[in-house]
C-alpha cells in the first residue's frame, strides 16, 4: 500500500525517532552505562573524546569521524576513559520509520546491517561537517514551529538516513582491532554454547581456568552487568526470539535455558514490561 507524506509526517513510528547531539563531561566521574539493548536502529557517530564501545562480544577504540550502525537487540555499551568531553551523535530509528520512509526502489534498510570489521566506518573530515550540520539542522526544525517545519524534518530525516546509507556504501573499508579482553569473549561464548544448562561460576571456572572471582571482576568491569544479569538477560531474548518464531509460552521457556515456569514469567516480564504470552500474541497474531 502506498503511503502518502501525510501519512508519514502523522506516523507514531517516524514522529517517535530519538535524534541527540550531546556533550557530556562525567561519565567518567558518574556510572558509566551497562551493557543494553535498544528495540531500534542506532546510528552512532563519534565526534571527540577518549571513549570504548562494546557490542556483543567486541570492543573498539574509537577516534572522532567513527560512525556505526547498531542493529536492534544487539548488546552495547559506551565508556570513557578520561575527564575529556565527550560528544557524539546518536539517532535511535525503528525498523517500521524505516519502511515507511524508503520508497519502492530506494530500501533505506539495505546497508544498516554491516558486520564483523565492517561494523564501523571513518568518516572524513569533511563527511563528518556535513552529518554534523544535517542533524542540527534536523534537531533545529523538528522541535519548531514554523510553518512548514513538519515537511522540512522530514526531508531532512530521510535525506540523513540516505546519507548514512551512502557512507556506509563505501567499499573502502579500514580494519578496527577488536580489544575485547579474551577471558570477556570467551565466557560470553560459554554461556551462548550453554545458555539452556545450568550455568555456574563453578562449572566456568574450570572451564576457563580462571577463579570465578576473577572471571567476575572482570566480566563485570567490561560489561557492567554480573554474570547472573548477563546470562539472564540472554535467556530472556533466547525466549523472545523463540515467540516471535511461534514458540508457545512453554516451548520458549524450556528452549530458553528457565528451569522454573514462574520465574520465566517474572523475568521475562520484569525485562520487556509485558508477560511472554502477550508479547507472543503481539509479534504473531495468535493466542
Amino acid at each position: 500500500m502506498e503511503v502518502s507524506l501525510g501519512d508519514i509526517i502523522q506516523s507514531d513510528a517516524v514522529r517517535n525517532i530519538l535524534c541527540y547531539h550531546n556533550v557530556t563531561t562525567d561519565l567518567f566521574t558518574g556510572p558509566n552505562p551497562s551493557y543494553h539493548r535498544h528495540d531500534a536502529y542506532e546510528i552512532y557517530l563519534f565526534i571527540r573524546g577518549n571513549t570504548k564501545m562494546y557490542v556483543e562480544q567486541s570492543c573498539y577504540q574509537l577516534s572522532s569521524g567513527d560512525c556505526m550502525v547498531i542493529l536492534p537487540g544487539q548488546l552495547h555499551r559506551c565508556i570513557v576513559t578520561d575527564t575529556d568531553p565527550y560528544e557524539r551523535i546518536f539517532i535511535n530509528i525503528t525498523e517500521e520509520a524505516l519502511r515507511i520512509l524508503s520508497s519502492a526502489s530506494t530500501d533505506l534498510l539495505a546497508r544498516f546491517h554491516p558486520c564483523g570489521e565492517n561494523r564501523i566506518i571513518r568518516l572524513s573530515a569533511y563527511n563528518m561537517e556535513q552529518f554534523i550540520a544535517l542533524t542540527d539542522e534536523y534537531l533545529k526544525i523538528s522541535h519548531s514551529s514554523e510553518y512548514g517545519c513538519d515537511l522540512r524534518a522530514v526531508y531532512l530525516l530521510t535525506e540523513l538516513i540516505l546519507f548514512t546509507n551512502r557512507l556506509f556504501g563505501d567499499p573502502k573499508r579500514r580494519r578496527y582491532d577488536n580489544v575485547m579482553p579474551e577471558l570477556v569473549s570467551s565466557t560470553m561464548k560459554y554461556v551462548e554454547e550453554h545458555l539452556t544448562e545450568d550455568i555456574s561460576l563453578t562449572k566456568l571456572s574450570h572451564s576457563l581456568n580462571y577463579s570465578s572471582k576473577y572471571i567476575s571482576v572482570q566480566f563485570k568491569a567490561h560489561t557492567g552487568l554480573s554474570l547472573r544479569e548477563y546470562i539472564l538477560d540472554q535467556r530472556v531474548e533466547c525466549a523472545k526470539r523463540l515467540l516471535t518464531s511461534g514458540s508457545s509460552v512453554s516451548e520458549a521457556c524450556l528452549c530458553s535455558g528457565f528451569s522454573d515456569y514462574s520465574n520465566f514469567i517474572r523475568s521475562f516480564k520484569k525485562k520487556t514490561g509485558i508477560s511472554p504470552g502477550r508479547f507472543r500474541k503481539e509479534k504473531t497474531g495468535t493466542k
